[in-house]
């Protein structure tokens, strides 16, 4: 682990962190119940609060990290929550209840045995995996359902927070070719999803002002 940055700025980067992404979970979440929906993709929350709950519970590496890792467990755990009450109009109770828990578990298994056997401690590999994973899912999830559930300033946040996360974890592991080629396309799908959220906005103003017009 190296530090290519001074103390200050990777202090800076950690607050940012916390900050944007606090934002986006509780945006996520008032847009959920406002339009009464789950406002995160299936996967990507599975993915998200099992990682959370690994590296707050069972693997915690920092206090710090585990109070702030533990926060977002809590919020994760409310958007869950947002999945199973407004999905029970869609799909029937018993398979949906399964195919969540189902999820978990695989996701909770796939994070031990990446932190286990490449001795990632931290989690980082995992992490911004999930960061893809995400951001490809938001795009897709966006494609599908407008913006019910989402908004410019979800976009905005999660990207600012994801990159404070990228550039700090740059500066611990510079050399690490995997992790940069995920910095990379993390970002790049997160502008093109505040694009894309951007556009659909635009839309529905002139479709609004239209309608008004009339």
């Amino acid at each position: 682990m190296e530090h290519l940055f001074p103390l200050q700025i990777e202090r800076f980067l950690q607050f940012g962190i916390v900050l944007f992404w606090t934002i986006a979970y509780m945006m996520i979440i008032y847009k959920g119940f406002r339009d009464r929906t789950c406002g995160m993709p299936l996967a990507a929350l599975c993915a998200n609060i099992t990682w959370e709950f690994l590296f707050s519970v069972v693997m915690p590496f920092n206090p710090l990290q585990q109070i702030v890792t533990l926060l977002f467990f809590l919020l994760d755990c409310i958007i869950l929550f947002q999945f199973l009450y407004y999905s029970k109009r869609l799909y029937p109770t018993w398979p949906i209840k399964t195919i969540v828990l189902s999820l978990l578990v695989i996701a909770l298994l796939l994070h031990y045995g990446i932190a286990t056997e490449f001795h990632d401690h931290e989690g980082k590999y995992s992490a911004f995996g999930i960061n893809v994973m995400m951001s490809i899912l938001f795009i897709k999830m966006l494609l599908k359902q407008d913006l019910h559930g989402q908004s410019i300033y979800i976009a905005y946040s999660k990207m600012v927070g994801t990159l404070c996360a990228s550039i700090w974890c740059y500066s611990l592991f510079p050399n690490s070719l995997l992790l940069n080629m995920m910095y990379i396309l993390t970002f790049i799908l997160d502008v093109v999803y505040i694009l894309l959220v951007y556009n659909k906005s635009i839309k529905i103003i002139h479709r609004s002002t239209m309608y008004k017009q009339f």
